[in-house]
């Protein structure tokens, strides 16, 4: 009678689960972005949220959660119930974290469950408008010749920004100081004032400062041309050769989170970044939308750049200088 007693009692829990997951979700989803409001993960999460709560009808919630290079954000959807309804909007540097911050508080890998990716673009060297350096060339002549100190901004320590700052700086022989910030539009608002000489943010950051003419992009961290910014060169096209790195936006939920309800939430934002609408409010934005991928393919690509930024951490400094 007992053993009876508990498999009905299991099989009532299961029901019970199976039942929620069909029914995700009932009430509200927060999305948590570890970058301060106003800045591209930040925009891209919220056409994602607008989208998802009209395609759910329930309300979505962007949760900023600005710090530590996403890493405040991580730490509290790592240690939030698996269920579905706390996600976390995230970007390339929640890889790099791994090697660039210490004492995290999860487990890169292993504390969370890829969804689906959102945002896939190369990033943007630009400098102020107002200064006097009109390509590449012109700027590293100046970097080298050290007649003045120069500092880059990114939106935090270990971030992708960061990483190709260094990056630059390996390739063209040059030194510049680190000034990281808790986002990236801070960065830029610092970068407009002539507070920092240049950043290397993703295009979503630059967009209306550039339309405004208020920053003037040099490059691209891509093989090809972006296509909104047709007229700035690669960096390969620049005379820097073997610079190439790009920024991604994607969701990851909680580990532990049902199949069932990643494998929903992954199709529903699949094909919300499918439609023109979602692209064309993106690319307003500067971005690109990422070509769909299933979550074993996120999940690859997560790991394929842990080993990649291993390599990479090990002979750039990526701490705060």
């Amino acid at each position: 009678m007992k053993t009876l007693a508990c498999g009905a009692f299991a099989a009532i829990l299961a029901c019970g689960a199976a039942h929620a997951q069909q029914d995700f979700p009932n009430r509200h989803v927060t999305l948590v972005v570890g970058y301060a409001a106003g800045g591209a993960i930040d925009q891209s999460a919220r056409l994602v949220g607008q989208a998802l709560a009209a395609q759910w009808g329930q309300s979505v919630i962007v949760e900023n959660r600005a710090g530590a290079n996403g890493t405040i954000a991580a730490a509290a959807v790592a240690n939030a119930r698996p269920d579905g309804y706390t996600l976390l909007v995230t970007a390339t540097s929640h890889t790099l974290n791994k090697f660039v911050v210490k004492g995290l508080r999860y487990d890169v890998e292993k504390s969370f469950a890829p969804i689906a990716l959102t945002v896939d673009v190369p990033n943007v060297l630009v400098v102020n408008a107002a200064s006097p350096y009109q390509n590449v060339g012109q700027l590293v002549a100046a970097l080298r010749a050290k007649q003045k100190s120069f500092s880059y901004a990114s939106q935090g320590v270990g971030g992708i920004p960061h990483l190709a700052g260094e990056i630059f700086k390996l390739r063209t022989g040059t030194d510049m100081l680190h000034v990281p910030y808790k986002g990236a539009a801070p960065g830029m608002t610092d970068l407009v004032g002539g507070v920092v000489d240049m950043s290397f943010p993703s295009p979503g950051s630059i967009t209306a400062f550039v339309t405004a003419g208020k920053l003037r992009p040099l490059a691209v961290t891509s093989s090809q041309r972006f296509p909104h910014l047709k007229d700035v060169p690669t960096f390969a096209e620049a005379g820097v050769a073997d610079f190439t790195i790009g920024t991604w936006h994607g969701v990851l939920a909680p580990a532990g989170t049902p199949p069932a309800i990643v494998a929903k939430i992954n199709a529903d934002i699949n094909a919300i970044i499918q439609t023109p609408e979602f692209r064309d409010a993106l690319a307003k934005q500067g971005n690109v939308a990422a070509q769909p991928v299933t979550p074993a393919q996120f999940a690859a690509k997560l790991a394929g750049e842990l080993k990649a930024f291993e390599a990479v951490a090990a002979k750039i400094d990526l701490s705060a200088n």
